[in-house]
This record gives structure tokens, sequence and C-alpha cells, in this order.
């Protein structure tokens, strides 16, 4: 697992920014990883939810029930069409590397403790660096 995590951040190191050490790596901690279809969205999605309500609510819309708890206080992620890999962090900017999966669901928790308490600007990115999509989300 370590070495994997190693050689996925050697990859992502191509194209990032600032050097990987100024970088936070931060752990997947998957729920669920499987198919899901709808035709009228095809493009990689990502939704981010800090109420554990609010994600199991949001599952229950996309058809998915009794998945595993996660703990609370936790940043809870579901990605559409989109399999998530790699978590790096630095500053105020959250960089999230995966393959683009169409017809795919990817749900996972992972810590807010590194996130200051302001807007962090989210990255969906492939693992090639092609940016998918990005928004602010306010952390508290």
């Amino acid at each position: 697992m370590l070495r994997s995590i190693i050689s996925k951040m050697k990859k992502a190191a191509k194209f990032l920014s600032y050097p990987l050490l100024q970088y936070i790596p931060i752990t997947i901690n998957s729920l669920y990883s499987g198919g899901w279809h709808d035709p009228l969205q095809s493009n990689p999605e990502l939704l981010l939810f800090q109420n554990y309500e609010a994600f199991q609510s949001a599952l229950y819309r996309f058809g998915f029930q009794n998945l595993p708890a996660a703990p609370a206080g936790e940043l809870y992620v579901i990605c559409l069409n989109f399999k998530a890999e790699l978590v790096l962090f630095r500053y105020l900017t959250c960089k999230i590397f995966g393959q683009e999966q169409p017809g795919s669901i990817h749900t996972f928790y992972m810590t807010k403790k590194y996130f200051p308490h302001r807007s962090i600007h989210f990255v969906l990115c492939t693992d090639e660096g092609r940016k998918l999509r990005s928004f602010n989300e306010e952390i508290y």
C-alpha cells in the first residue's frame, strides 16, 4: 500500500506547482467503489459533505443504502464517474488525483485536521495532471 502511494506521488510530482515535499498526503478511507449509472451525468463530479447525515441523504438519493458507517467529524466525499487514488494538500489547495471511470461512484472520507477553518480550493485531476473540476468549499 505504501509503495503504491509513493509511486502515485512520484507520478503526480511531474506536474505539481511546488516540490512534492511541500504537500501533505491525506489518507482516503473508501466506503464504496463500484457501478452507478445516470444517463444525464457523464462527466466527473465531486461532492463534499461535512455532515454525515447529509452524506447519507445524498447516497440515498443515488440509490445506495447500508454502506459502512464512517466516523463523525470527517470530510465525506462522493466522486461520480471518477475513482480517487491520491489526495494531496498544500496551504489552501486540496488536489484529488485519480482516473475517470464513466458509470462509477466512489465514496470515501478523509480527515479535516489539516484543513484550516476557511475556504479551501478543491481540484479534481486525472493522474496525468489534467484538471477536471474545481471549486471552493468553506471548511468548518
